[in-house]
């Protein structure tokens, strides 16, 4: 195969032949360092497959130094399904969790500010990541600031006043995301309004945001949707409507549904008996 060289290359090599020695060897340097970096981002595909998370997000990390774009959006959407969050934390894992987070990837640092609130116990770490991730934005970040602020912890001070802007803000970033369709974002709108942060319980809102959430699918909607209707306290009780959101929701896995399905009947079949 015929290599074209240009003009003032050929003069160079006259001169300094170790320059295109150079030339050929950085290039093929590049590309070698291409196929490197597509196999670490297929090897991870492969991985994520199966259900290798954290073997995928190794792959992906790797791949996204080296340059590969999608191995980038693949490790974002690793952290925003909460994919490697559901697992164990190994010092693997939590490595290049701070490696993402440290290059500003907002998911990474949502999850390394939980990693060390609810893994290591470390709040005020916590705090920290969850101040990155707030600044750019991530509503949950700032969810997770006002329940840290409400209540404080070892080397953060409570302060009902910030914990209830924080509060405030996370709602209003839910609320542009649920009317926009999010299903994630109306779940955790309508929990914040049955509990009441940062604005007073609305139980209207709660079932409304719940219901469109569960209507969408949403496991965890579903759940609490049928609890609500089996308990009865916040809405009329309706075991009708109980039995169904609950039965969609244990349909995808959520065992407390399958619970609340065991309770409702153990209580329904406990009325039948008294009334015989």
């Amino acid at each position: 195969m015929m290599i074209f060289v240009p003009r003032h290359t050929q003069n160079a090599t006259r001169s300094a032949p170790g320059v295109f020695c150079k030339v050929i060897i950085g290039l093929s340097l590049s590309i070698a360092a291409f196929g490197a970096q597509a196999d670490l981002y297929e090897d991870g595909l492969m991985a994520y497959a199966v259900g290798n998370y954290a073997k995928a997000g190794q792959h992906f990390m790797d791949a996204a130094d080296a340059g590969n774009a999608g191995a980038e959006h693949m490790l974002m959407r690793l952290f925003e399904e909460n994919k490697l969050y559901a697992k164990d934390i190994q010092a693997e894992t939590l490595k290049w969790t701070r490696r993402a987070a440290e290059k500003g990837v907002v998911h990474a640092q949502l999850s390394l500010g939980r990693i060390y609130a609810e893994k290591q116990g470390d709040v005020k770490a916590a705090v920290e990541w969850y101040r990155k991730a707030a600044e750019q934005g991530h509503p949950d970040a700032y969810y997770q600031l006002g329940a840290v602020f409400a209540k404080g912890a070892k080397g953060v001070e409570a302060d009902t006043q910030e914990s209830r802007r924080l509060y405030q803000i996370a709602a209003s970033e839910f609320d542009v995301y649920a009317q926009k369709g999010s299903a994630d974002a109306q779940y955790k709108l309508a929990g914040m309004y049955q509990q009441g942060l940062g604005m007073k319980t609305n139980i209207v809102l709660t079932v409304k945001w719940m219901e469109k959430a569960a209507l969408q699918g949403h496991a965890l909607a579903q759940l609490s949707l049928g609890r609500l209707y089996a308990e009865g306290t916040d809405v009329p009780r309706d075991v009708r409507e109980a039995r169904f959101w609950l039965h969609l929701a244990a349909a995808q896995g959520e065992q407390d549904a399958v619970v609340a399905l065991n309770k409702l009947k153990a209580s329904e079949d406990t009325k039948v008996a008294l009334a015989m």
